[in-house]
């Protein structure tokens, strides 16, 4: 089939979700698609997660439960053993052997398993960003931040949530300069006083982030962290068993369930 006869999908984001979209795509439909990634970042499969540059930031799950194929999940770990990422990173391994590398590597890992796809012209990577999507009668319409426009036949929206800003209580502190309202940005805690008092607004992930970039750094002042419902990140629970195993009863309740 031509290419200009080949239905046109077009993957907003292209990130890891994105990425994965148009790799698994790709490759169980091998020249039914013309496929094309809207991402304005160089290179595929980080997106915000994975494209971090800050070594402090580790992924949340351990290496040997992260894949990009669902059908193969040691793919990930394969791949830190076969490149040495970890030699010259001992905190990514626990004790019990658990390891939770760095997370640009997990963006790193990604983009070399979708580059054979892209150096076929499998998938294409068009770098911009989307800035509006119109239906038409021949589907749909993406016009580019550049100025440019790309009819496709299908959309998939894989964009990540939009940057941080202030909430409502603390836009009137828009303008102070110790306000930061994206702290993901790298460059933005450099600036902090090693002994500088901090407040964190929002105890999720990101915050867990945010504290370890500064633990780096050698941060020494108080940080308070606070959210509506005052929860912090759940720990692991230690190596889970074999699942599908089936050597234990069920549980029946639910404090059963808990960690």
């Amino acid at each position: 089939m031509s290419e200009s006869a080949r239905p046109l999908v077009a993957v907003i984001g292209g990130g890891f979700v994105g990425a994965a979209l148009a790799y698994q795509l790709a490759r169980r439909a091998p020249d039914v698609f013309r496929i094309v990634v809207i991402e304005p970042r160089s290179q595929l499969g980080g997106g915000l997660a994975y494209s971090t540059p800050d070594p402090a930031h580790r992924t949340n799950v351990p290496a040997s439960r992260m894949s990009f194929l669902p059908s193969d999940p040691c793919h990930f770990d394969r791949w830190l053993k076969a490149d040495g990422a970890l030699r010259d990173d001992p905190e990514a391994t626990l004790p019990d052997g658990r390891k939770f590398p760095r997370r640009n590597l997990f963006g790193r890992y990604a983009a070399e398993t979708i580059e054979p796809f892209l150096l076929t012209g499998e998938i294409e990577h068009l770098c911009d960003s989307a800035s509006a999507v119109h239906e038409t009668v021949d589907g749909y319409r993406i016009e580019l931040a550049e100025g440019a426009a790309l009819q496709a036949d299908f959309v998939a929206l894989a964009a990540s949530h939009p940057a941080p800003a202030a909430p409502p209580p603390l836009a009137h502190f828009a303008g102070d300069p110790r306000l930061i309202r994206n702290a993901m940005t790298g460059k933005a805690l450099r600036r902090l006083p090693p002994d500088s008092r901090l407040l964190i607004v929002g105890c999720g992930l990101a915050m867990a982030d945010i504290v370890a970039s500064l633990d780096a750094r050698g941060h020494s002042g108080p940080i308070h962290a606070i959210s509506r419902r005052g929860l912090i990140p759940r720990p692991h629970a230690g190596t889970p068993g074999e699942f599908g195993a089936f050597a234990e009863a069920p549980s029946r309740t639910a404090l059963a369930l808990r960690w």
